[in-house]
C-alpha cells in the first residue's frame, strides 16, 4: 500500500474505471520479490486485482499465525478456482464461492454469501470476530465522487458504530487504508449490495 497515493483512477465511460499508475522515478520499484511475487510484470499484472486477497491476509495476521505473501495467497487462489484468467488475458473474479470453500477449508473461517443485502442490513452482523468483505466502487476512496459505479473493488468492514462504517481498504490513500470511516449513507453510495460475512474460527 506504499505506493496507494500514486494510483490514478478514471472514469471511463458510464460502467468502466481504468486503474493505473502515475509514472514516477525507474529505479524506484515495488520490492515485487518480497511480496512473493516472480517478477515485476506479474506484480503490475496482478497488483490491481488482488484487493479481496488483501483483505484476506489481514484477517490472517489479526486473527491466525500464518503469514503467507500476496504471491503465496495469490497461488492458492488460482489453484482453488477463485480467479480465472482468460486466453486474452481477462481476469474473472476475485470469485466468492470458490473463496469461501478455499478459506472454510484451509483456514477454519465459517463464510456466509451476502447478496441483495444492503450495508444497514450485513453490517448488523459485523461484530468482534466476524467480519464483512464487501464489494464497493474502487471510488470509495474519494467519497464525494458524484454517481459512483456500485461493485469492482473489495474492503474490509471491521467494525460498525454511531453509525459510521470503519473498513480497511486495500486501495486507499497512505493515511487512512488502514482504518478508513466514512458515514453509513455515504459508504451505502459505493456499496453493491453483496459481499462475504467471515467468522472467525473458534
Amino acid at each position: 500500500m506504499e505506493r496507494n497515493d500514486e494510483v490514478v483512477m478514471r472514469r471511463t465511460d458510464s460502467s468502466g474505471i481504468e486503474v493505473f499508475l502515475r509514472p514516477s522515478d525507474s529505479s524506484v520499484l515495488h520490492d515485487w520479490a518480497s511480496d512473493g511475487y516472480r517478477s515485476h510484470e506479474e506484480f503490475l499484472f496482478w497488483s490491481r486485482k488482488v484487493c479481496g486477497l488483501a483483505c484476506l491476509q489481514s484477517l490472517l495476521h489479526g486473527w491466525t499465525d500464518v503469514r503467507l505473501s500476496m504471491g503465496e495467497l495469490l497461488t492458492l487462489a488460482l489453484e482453488w478456482g477463485c480467479y480465472v484468467v482468460e486466453p486474452s488475458g481477462k481476469v474473472q473474479g476475485l470469485i466468492y464461492r470458490p473463496l469461501m470453500e478455499w478459506v472454510s477449508t484451509q483456514f477454519g473461517f465459517g463464510c456466509q454469501l451476502i447478496e441483495h443485502t444492503p450495508i444497514q442490513a450485513s453490517a448488523r452482523e459485523v461484530r468482534r470476530g466476524q467480519v464483512l468483505i464487501a464489494s464497493v466502487s474502487p471510488e470509495i476512496r474519494d467519497p464525494d465522487t458524484r454517481d459512483p459505479q456500485r461493485g469492482g473493488h473489495l474492503v474490509l468492514v471491521h467494525a460498525v458504530d454511531g453509525g459510521a462504517v470503519r473498513f480497511h481498504n486495500p486501495s486507499g490513500y497512505s493515511h487512512n487504508s488502514d482504518n478508513a470511516v466514512l458515514p453509513m449513507p455515504v459508504f451505502e453510495r459505493f456499496h453493491a449490495d453483496r459481499g462475504i460475512l467471515i467468522r472467525r474460527a473458534s
